[in-house]
């Protein structure tokens, strides 16, 4: 779509007549082709070939370090495992986004309640004590086999540090290791990835390559899956069911279907993606996670001296959640209900009738992902930069000027997510979202979501203040509050003078900007202090950790399309909404007050409803 609107820019592209044979259009789960792409640029002289289909990013710093914990890490793994057993070459980016919002009455109750956790029983623990036996033998085998290679490489990489080649094959090796671990330990180097904080950035972007393409498997699986959860079988519940996954992740792989008029959604939806969970997905968390923190406790004692990066509880917790789709299923009709009424932004509709922790039916949505957008197309228009010039600057204009737009709306979902609900997607990067045909922002994957305590959201927000308006004293106050390890041993002072370096390094008081007046990067800033952290053995309670990484993914993809965003001032016209921050608490000059907070009442319109809906919100939360 990103209509080409520009009758001399299609005039001068029709006069190249490129032959694009190699533009394959790669679609994501729940994308497809689109025919109206497909004819803007044929007229322009292109020949557009349908794509292939795909699952849902370098520096030095810290390398030997890192590759010591790394490859301590997996020979304590491997010890441990015997002792414990927008454009779619279609997407009309120009309608994309209207500004226009709609005002509807608040949507009715939600069809699926809010699954049971207990006591956060693994499903496994039901089985007999034999069988737990076989699946810990088994994966303790399996995972001694995948992990003794990588180890050795690492002790090398240790050994030899200098080497770049050496290096370079270490994290080919990391990233195929993880994803032949299985599901927990994919998930686990996921979480890595999240952390700049403790590992040097070309560790970072290596583990960022966990999020593509899992290994699928087999349909008849699918089948029996989808038989013991409905009690049917796959043609007495679908007209059309693709025997071929459109993607396959982590977790499960996704299918393309045609619900029977007698099972279709509300409004008729009948074209549905079917969300399938991987086979060994149940005994694989069961098992891994147990070994897995059982090596770090090890690690983190005996060879490093440091504390865990994760909290046992928090990753368990998440995992299960994401194993368990009726979870995945709540949470997107809760996303859709807190945005209901919105033209922005968009959430599949879940089938409230067929879902169970193995299988979910939500609706089949078209478009393209954003994460492959804008590459695909500056690529594409290289090739043809020194004949058309004019045409391709054109181009090039429009692109930026529409990912500026995309930049707005993806952050105003994330504070409305953060300040408004309080419930956020917790793994909001480019591969999840989606510019649909309808010109609105499709929003997938939502097993990982991450909520504030009660207790917590508001010193979390005044922990955001005081980052944008560089107070050191109270960024140090807040982090010590968001702390939960021991402090008896901690030099508070020591800790306090080098917070002050970081926020004067990043923000200058007052002013919400950086010391070369440009917009401050709150990720950067943020990863350095979490460094400190964890130099003086302090650790972030689990929630604020998960939500401080969350807001770090979003900020990313926001820079990403749009360097010049600047989040910190943006984000006061929410706080003034959503938390009633006044003059004092926003710390800013008496010239722009009155202007902003004027900016911020018209410019977020609520709608009669808002306090009903929030209200019903907090109570669907418990």
């Amino acid at each position: 779509m990103l209509a080409l609107r520009s009758k001399s820019l299609a005039k001068a592209l029709q006069k190249l007549n490129v032959a694009a044979a190699p533009l394959g259009v790669r679609s994501f789960v729940h994308r497809v082709d689109s025919v109206a792409t497909r004819r803007v640029f044929e007229q322009v002289g292109f020949r557009v070939r349908g794509g292939g289909v795909r699952s849902s990013s370098s520096g030095r710093s810290n390398t030997s370090s890192s590759a010591g914990w790394i490859a301590a890490g997996a020979v304590g793994a491997a010890g441990g495992l015997v002792a414990v057993g927008m454009r779619q070459y279609g997407v009309t980016f120009a309608d994309l986004f209207p500004a226009k919002r709609e005002v509807h009455e608040i949507p009715p109750e939600l069809a699926i309640p809010v699954p049971p956790l207990g006591d956060n029983v693994h499903p496994m623990e039901g089985t007999p004590w034999w069988f737990k036996l076989y699946v810990t033998t088994k994966r303790a085998v399996h995972l001694i086999y995948t992990f003794v290679p990588f180890a050795a490489v690492s002790i090398a990489v240790t050994i030899w540090d200098k080497d770049e080649e050496l290096r370079v094959y270490w994290l080919e090796m990391m990233v195929r290791t993880l994803e032949a671990a299985g599901c927990s330990f994919q998930k686990f180097g996921q979480w890595l990835s999240m952390r700049p904080d403790l590992f040097p950035p070309d560790v970072i972007e290596a583990l960022s390559k966990l999020r593509n393409d899992a290994p699928e498997h087999p349909y008849e699986h699918t089948r029996r899956s989808i038989h013991e959860s409905f009690g049917k079988e796959i043609e007495d519940i679908f007209e059309y069911f693709s025997d071929k996954p459109v993607a396959s992740g982590t977790i499960a792989q996704v299918y393309r279907a045609k619900l029977r008029p007698e099972y279709e959604m509300e409004g008729g939806v009948r074209d549905v993606a079917v969300k399938v969970r991987h086979p060994h997905v149940v005994q694989e968390s069961y098992v891994d996670t147990t070994l897995l923190f059982e090596a770090l406790d090890f690690i983190g004692a005996v060879l490093l001296r440091t504390s865990q990066p994760f909290d046992k509880h928090a990753f368990n917790l998440a995992l299960q959640k994401q194993v368990d789709l009726k979870w995945e299923a709540y949470n997107l009709q809760l996303f859709a209900s807190n945005f209901y009424g919105e033209v922005d932004i968009k959430f599949p509709q879940v089938s409230a009738g067929l879902v169970s922790d193995s299988v979910m039916i939500e609706s089949w949505i078209n478009g393209k992902v954003v994460q492959d957008i804008f590459t695909e197309l500056e690529n594409n228009f290289v090739a043809v930069e020194r004949k058309a010039g004019e045409a391709v600057q054109a181009f090039s204009k429009e692109v930026t000027q529409q990912k500026v737009r995309l930049a707005k709306i993806v952050f105003d979902m994330n504070m409305k997510m953060f300040l408004r609900d309080n419930y956020v997607h917790g793994d909001l990067h480019g591969g999840n979202l989606m510019a649909a045909e309808d010109g609105s922002l499709a929003v997938f994957d939502a097993g990982l979501t991450c909520r504030l305590a009660d207790d917590i959201a508001a010193p979390f927000g005044y922990f955001l203040q005081a980052l944008c308006t560089g107070n050191t004293e109270r960024v140090v106050e807040k982090l010590i509050q968001f702390n939960d390890a021991p402090t008896e041993k901690v030099d508070l002072g020591k800790f306090r003078d080098e917070m002050h370096v970081i926020v004067t390094k990043y923000a200058v008081k007052g002013t919400m900007r950086s010391p070369d007046d440009r917009p401050i990067n709150m990720g950067e800033m943020v990863g350095h202090m979490l460094q400190v952290m964890q130099k003086h053995n302090l650790r972030l309670r689990g929630d604020i950790a998960v939500t401080v990484m969350t807001m770090a993914i979003s900020e990313s993809l926001i820079r990403q399309l749009d360097p010049d965003f600047d989040l910190v001032r943006s984000a006061l016209p929410y706080f003034v909404r959503f938390r009633s921050w006044n003059k004092a608490q926003t710390d800013l000059n008496g010239e722009n007050w009155n202007e902003e907070r004027a900016a911020a009442n018209a410019g977020l319109p609520m709608g009669a409803d808002y306090a009903a809906k929030k209200a019903r919100q907090v109570t669907t939360m418990h």
